[in-house]
């Protein structure tokens, strides 16, 4: 005999119209009321501290481009560039604006570089722009990274857990972090006409409209919370005094429908759906913010989070094995 319970059964079709967080309450409750016992009420512990938006930006080096040299401007097409950054709207931008407009404008001038020059000084002065350039566009990518607003409360989580079913949104978040590592990709290999190619500004909409990875990881620290919880409420509970000296079959069979149809077909399934979208999420994420401030705080959030549900989870599994050992609960199939 041997429990179905990792992993997941394919053909299991439970339907759950609820998110996670109501589907491990609702086990959770079940389980207390069968077994006349109370469930512990502890707050979620507070997730990894991120390190402030203001102390994460960083200043751009103030360049400037003489306008007056219409010449030099006409020709390189920077005038327009040069405009928009000098308006109104430009001395607002975002960051992620910012980080758009320096890529244009590297673009461009390497565009124009390349080109034949008679006025050698002002080559130089062009050149000299160029690479001071270069060298501050990492610091406008981080900025991006670490202080956009939509970014940031994807990072923060919000407190809403993703259904116990298959979450939308998952491959188009997928698709927009794809979008943004091959930009940093672009970046370090210095390919600005492919990185101002990005639509930086379509890829945080699309995190902003589907908030994946806020609820993602929020799911998995709930979840772990959680099922903590229940494997508290069974510490004084053993297999073996349910079975022992005569079990109470009424008792077993009732546990037996919580097992199936409330863990198999509701927490595993959501379980088992957290480690898949973290599984193709989490990667991604990691690249984007290996060398910046918020790694560390990040891989606690959902790497170190993610196992130690995982952790959780095998233990509550060893209690049902238990018992099921024990007693002639129908919790196997044969195999």
């Amino acid at each position: 005999m041997k429990l179905w319970l990792l992993p997941l059964l394919l053909s299991l079709t439970a339907c759950s119209g609820y998110n996670g967080d109501k589907a491990l309450t609702n086990y959770q409750q079940r389980l207390a009321r069968v077994l006349d016992t109370t469930a512990p009420d502890s707050s979620l512990p507070a997730a990894a501290k991120l390190v402030e938006q203001r102390d994460l930006k960083q200043p751009l080096p103030d360049l400037r481009l003489d306008i007056t040299d219409a010449y030099a401007t006409r020709r390189c097409s920077l005038d327009t560039l040069i405009g928009e950054r000098n308006s109104s709207l430009g001395k607002v931008y975002s960051a992620s604006k910012q980080l758009s407009y320096e890529l244009r404008f590297l673009s461009q001038l390497q565009l124009c570089l390349s080109k034949s020059w008679d006025n050698t000084a002002l080559l130089n002065q062009l050149q000299q722009v160029y690479q001071q350039k270069q060298h501050s566009i990492n610091i406008a990518f981080n900025n991006m990274l670490l202080t956009d607003d939509t970014l940031r409360k994807e990072l923060l989580g919000v407190s809403k857990t993703l259904p116990v079913n298959s979450a939308t949104g998952i491959s188009e978040t997928w698709q927009a972090l794809t979008e943004l590592t091959l930009l940093q990709q672009f970046i370090s290999e210095q390919n600005w006409q492919a990185a101002s190619n990005v639509d930086i500004e379509h890829q945080l909409q699309v995190l902003y409209r589907y908030n994946t990875l806020g609820r993602l990881q929020y799911s998995l620290r709930q979840s772990t919370h959680q099922l903590s919880q229940v494997n508290q409420m069974l510490t004084d509970i053993s297999p073996e005094q349910l079975c022992q000296p005569r079990p109470d079959k009424q008792q077993l069979e009732i546990l037996a429908n919580i097992f199936n149809k409330f863990f198999i077909a509701e927490v595993q399934q959501y379980t088992v759906n957290l480690q898949s979208y973290q599984q193709q999420l989490w990667p991604l994420l990691e690249t984007l913010y290996a060398d910046t401030p918020l790694h560390a705080a990040l891989t606690q959030r959902f790497d170190t989070t993610l196992q130690q549900m995982r952790a959780e989870l095998a233990e509550h599994v060893r209690w049902w094995q238990t018992l099921n050992s024990q007693c002639p609960l129908q919790l196997a199939s044969r195999s």
